[in-house]
């Protein structure tokens, strides 16, 4: 596999992960197969060691933060 076309593997996946929410309402399998897809994708992990950090890798997530952060309230 060229490493263009695990990038946009790993992009997808990560999208998948970020669009299932938070862990309070997650299923109980999911922190098991979010770590499976983590380390067969060689996500990192948060520095805290609390899971693997998906958003680092999710292209949806940084143009929301990036549409987030110019789009600022000035009161």
């Amino acid at each position: 596999m060229k490493d263009q076309e695990f990038k946009q593997i790993r992009a997808a996946v990560a999208d998948y992960i970020v669009s299932e929410g938070c862990s309070c309402c997650e299923a109980d399998c999911h922190n098991e197969d979010a770590e499976v897809l983590a380390k067969l994708l060689k996500v990192k992990k948060y520095k805290d060691g609390s899971g693997y950090d998906f958003y680092a890798y999710s292209p949806k997530w940084k143009k929301y933060q990036k549409e987030k952060s110019t789009n600022k309230h000035i009161t």
